[in-house]
């Protein structure tokens, strides 16, 4: 009885918010969609990258190259991605810095994907529930000269329609904000990881490289 009573309250809530609830309502479930696929993404990027990159550095140095291009082929972070095409860049003409830092913008560039989309949710969500909070407001004072004051119920919904897109609107937009800047931190630490590691086995590789030469 109690989960009835809720569903109906949030139910009734919705319906007392007006039409700019089911624009709000979009932009939660995508942004409920954006997190969850951030989260994931995020986590597989980062996972085993430091002992991909001890590995791989250990080869290197050993002068083991194509068993280090196998281990960083073997493990799906970020970083190692950028590894492996530092060492496949031995049989082509670009230098191992530059296929560092080509490898390293290609993986920034899917790292920051859908941070846009969770920052632009989290900037209109307020806007969408201002603009409900004027249409409110704009209903309310409608009914105030069409009824007057003596009929505050019709005067209270448009009030309340105002106030419910207002909260909404926030409800909305402080997770987005909170989660960007979580996934914006995340996705920065993973970005200098990236170019630390590229650069260490792109100066170790240009170093064969010419010692071989």
């Amino acid at each position: 009885m109690e989960d009835l009573a809720a569903q109906s309250g949030l139910l009734d809530y919705f319906v007392r918010g007006g039409s700019w609830m089911w624009a709000l309502l979009a932009c939660s479930v995508v942004a409920f969609a954006v997190i969850i696929y951030k989260i994931v993404a995020l986590w597989l990027a980062g996972r085993g990258a430091d002992r991909v990159v001890n590995d791989v550095t250990e080869r290197v140095q050993a002068g083991e190259l194509d068993a280090a291009a196998e281990r960083a082929g073997e493990n799906s972070a970020a970083v190692a991605r950028v590894l492996q095409a530092v060492l496949a860049s031995r049989g082509t003409a670009h230098s191992p810095v530059e296929a560092a830092e080509a490898a390293g913008s290609e993986e920034m560039a899917s790292l920051e994907s859908g941070l846009m989309t969770l920052a632009t949710i989290a900037n209109i969500a307020p806007l969408i529930g201002f603009l409900g909070t004027v249409s409110g407001m704009i209903r309310a004072f409608t009914a105030i000269a069409e009824a007057g004051l003596g009929e505050p119920g019709v005067v209270a919904a448009g009030i309340g329609e105002a106030l419910i897109t207002t909260a909404s609107g926030l409800i909305v937009a402080i997770p987005c904000f909170i989660a960007y800047n979580a996934f914006l931190a995340r996705v920065n630490a993973l970005g200098l990881g990236m170019e630390l590691a590229g650069a260490r086995i792109a100066n170790l590789v240009a170093r064969r490289r010419k010692d071989a030469a």
